[in-house]
């Protein structure tokens, strides 16, 4: 099965994006986060103008992913996959990543000037509040504890829809495909889990797995990129006013006007990625198996950089790039050092490396007496010249399958 390499872009963007997006976050004006800066219109924007469409995004994808999952495995299988990969991760995120966050937050909104180990005691009891910022909280690993019970409580209606070869094809037509904005607004007034809406997000994942169902469905929705780009982008721009003038409003009326932008944005980042992003990439084939580590890491390098950062005097601009670039490299290093360590290999999530094939004896050079030379034929004369970068081409995907066990994250 032919590999969906803009399914890769578009979530590894998505998670790139998480670099600008939560350093903005420490000087945009919403007070509440765990560490904040001097407030800057940039960021201000930056958050109000891209917050309602990419964690929707990632669901959106992790419902396509599944539908390519289970065409290859079995129900069990995928339970299983889903347990080792979503909820090992959550747990030693829980314990040993999220942590710090909540400790920096302390030391700097309440002053605390106790040690790290004298946090944790009170810290771990403290079940007040999910949306607190310094007591016990999946943070953003809210995201993996989603997209896991999602995973699991939609399976049999995924089965079925794959048993009875259920295939959408109004998803592909412009009018019919904004309909689920109506159901997406629906949901969102029913009660929210720490500030989140798994309803919502659920329906997300669904709709990424029916539009995956039926491959017609995602060229119509290529095919039709411009006019989800035009109702996406002043529909955007709208609401980027309301929150600047009179912040972000609920309701009936402004659901119903709010989720058909969100549904469009998502259909128009689908429509461009499959346009222009169907492609391999060097970097897209590393960041793939870097990404759900990254994912893991990224907000608590982050937040512990920022802590240090805003108490000097540098400009925004100076201290915004220094956060989200330091904690980027410091990500990507963990990495390295995690896809190198079986047992951290476990805790992000990562696949296990697949083993190299044994060479048959036979094909092994073993030294003739005498001969100087080895077993294998002598190349022939007539052999085809060496295209020039093949064998870094074929390196790079051996380590890519073998040594890494394939380009992993969530998407299959």
């Amino acid at each position: 099965m032919k590999r969906q390499d803009y399914i890769d872009w578009l979530r590894n963007l998505a998670i790139l994006f998480l670099f600008p997006f939560h350093t903005a976050r420490v000087f945009n004006d919403n007070p509440e986060f765990y560490v904040k800066g001097p407030v800057d219109t940039f960021s201000s924007a930056l958050v109000n103008i891209s917050s309602f469409w990419f964690m929707p995004l990632l669901f959106l994808l992790a419902g396509m992913s599944s539908f390519y999952a289970l065409r290859k495995r079995s129900a069990r299988s995928y339970t299983k996959e889903r347990g080792l990969r979503l909820l090992v991760p959550l747990f030693f995120g829980l314990l040993v990543v999220v942590p710090p966050q909540a400790y920096y937050a302390k030391k700097f909104h309440e002053g605390y000037n106790g040690d790290y180990l004298g946090f944790l005691g009170p810290y771990f009891t403290d079940f007040s509040d999910w949306t607190v910022l310094t007591g016990i909280s999946p943070a953003h690993l809210w995201f993996i504890l989603f997209l896991f019970l999602i995973s699991i409580a939609v399976l049999p209606l995924m089965l079925t829809v794959i048993r009875r070869r259920y295939a959408p094809a109004w998803l592909g037509r412009p009018a019919a495909a904004l309909l689920p904005a109506a159901v997406l607004a629906s949901l969102s007034f029913l009660p929210e889990i720490g500030g989140e809406n798994i309803f919502v997000y659920a329906c997300y994942f669904l709709l990424g797995f029916l539009i995956a169902r039926h491959e017609a469905n995602i060229a119509d929705i290529e095919r039709h990129r411009r006019v989800w780009l035009c109702v996406a982008v002043p529909g955007a721009l709208g609401i980027l006013v309301e929150r600047f003038t009179a912040g972000s409003q609920t309701g009936p009326l402004f659901a119903a006007w709010h989720h058909p932008v969100y549904w469009a944005t998502l259909l128009a980042l689908l429509g461009y990625g499959r346009r222009y992003l169907s492609r391999r990439s060097a970097f897209m084939d590393y960041f793939s198996r870097a990404a759900f580590p990254v994912y893991i890491l990224h907000q608590t390098y982050l937040i512990v950089i920022a802590y240090y950062v805003v108490r000097t005097e540098v400009p925004v601009g100076v201290a915004f790039a220094a956060i989200m670039v330091s904690s980027f490299c410091l990500c990507i290093a963990t990495y390295e050092v995690i896809r190198r360590t079986p047992g951290l290999r476990t805790a992000f999530g990562l696949r296990a490396p697949r083993p190299v094939p044994a060479e048959p004896v036979g094909q092994r050079g073993i030294r003739s007496p005498g001969s100087g030379t080895t077993g294998r034929p002598r190349a022939s004369a007539h052999r085809l010249p060496r295209v020039p970068g093949a064998g870094a081409v074929s390196g790079g995907v051996r380590d890519g399958v073998e040594r890494d066990g394939g380009r992993g994250g969530d998407v299959e």
